[in-house]
């Protein structure tokens, strides 16, 4: 009786513990693998999505490579050769570069002789039939004068292309469609776009050129032409008279330059990348001209090719108002 009645004391002492247990962990009590299963089901984990592998569209320089971004955003990486602060005239690319040039879908060029070390590769590449579009190829070519004695330095035309967003809109429908081919993909929207930017920057461009009274242009090199046709103005002079900075000018020359700022007035002289600075500082000594230096060759912090243009076109202007 004694022996039955130990039992079912120690059967009844098992079952409070383990129901006192229970109760313990439903009132919130829990130990540290219920603690584990809480955290893991409070913090599910998510996966990121692959990054996707553009392909690599090459442009030449930074000004030209701001309106390719622009075509292509979304769609392409555009990878830019010439860093932008360096005088592309006088680039000289690695080896680096020329693989990359050769390894990409498309390559975006001037094609008028302007990046003077990329000539022979792009050339090449062409020649071998790869997908190389030379802007030059789509535009009207404004022509130097055959009184330049430099004129034969880009074979007698101007490479300055992109300053003028009349000239780039010439070549937009072209660049498009072999970009459209070339990354098999309808780019019809993204060219609307720019379309539109680009005439609403060139009316603005030419109503602000419309306010001044003469706009007679005296520059670092000769690099306004195709901007000076679209506006209205006329380039009188330039420290080095050449379409590159790659030349040099006799003292003759420079001579020539201060009769020209005297006859016709002339109050202003615009540098730009690649102007000699002591000698424009000495023109300007002797004639009494202003110095004022634009980014024309490279986006200088721009944000956009209309930013680009807006900015110099603007310090053009009030400069001779």
């Amino acid at each position: 009786m004694t022996k039955h009645r130990t039992a079912a004391l120690a059967i009844t002492f098992a079952l409070g513990t383990l129901g006192l247990s229970c109760s313990s962990n439903d009132s919130g009590t829990t130990d540290a693998a219920t603690d584990a299963a809480n955290e893991t089901t409070a913090a599910p984990t998510t996966t990121a999505a692959p990054a996707v592998d553009l392909p690599d569209v090459v442009v030449t320089y930074s000004v030209l490579a701001s309106v390719v971004s622009e075509l292509v955003a979304g769609v392409a990486d555009v990878v830019t050769i010439i860093p932008d602060g360096q005088d592309p005239h006088e680039f000289e690319p690695s080896a680096k570069d020329l693989e990359t040039i050769n390894n990409a879908v498309f390559v975006v060029a001037n094609g008028l002789e302007f990046e003077e070390g990329l000539e022979t590769p792009l050339e090449r590449l062409h020649d071998d039939g790869g997908p190389v579009f030379f802007v030059g190829e789509h535009i009207t070519v404004r022509e130097m004068s055959e009184a330049d004695d430099h004129a034969h330095d880009h074979g007698g035309v101007d490479p300055h292309l992109w300053l003028s967003p009349g000239t780039m809109l010439e070549m937009l429908p072209a660049l498009t469609a072999e970009l459209a081919t070339a990354l098999n993909t309808n780019l019809d929207a993204a060219l609307a776009d720019v379309t539109a930017e680009l005439t609403a920057l060139d009316k603005e461009i030419a109503a602000l050129f419309a306010k001044l009274d003469k706009c007679e242009l005296v520059t670092g090199h000769d690099e306004l032409g195709y901007f000076a046709d679209r506006y209205g103005c006329e380039t009188i002079g330039a420290v080095i008279p050449s379409s590159t900075t790659t030349s040099e000018a006799s003292a003759g020359e420079l001579a020539e330059l201060k009769a020209v700022i005297a006859e016709h007035g002339a109050t202003v002289v615009f540098t730009s990348l690649g102007t000699p600075q002591d000698v424009a500082a000495q023109v300007a000594k002797e004639t009494g001209v202003e110095l004022v230096e634009l980014s024309t060759h490279v986006m200088g912090g721009a944000g956009s090719y209309a930013e680009f243009v807006r900015t110099f076109a603007t310090q053009i202007a009030d400069a001779l108002a």
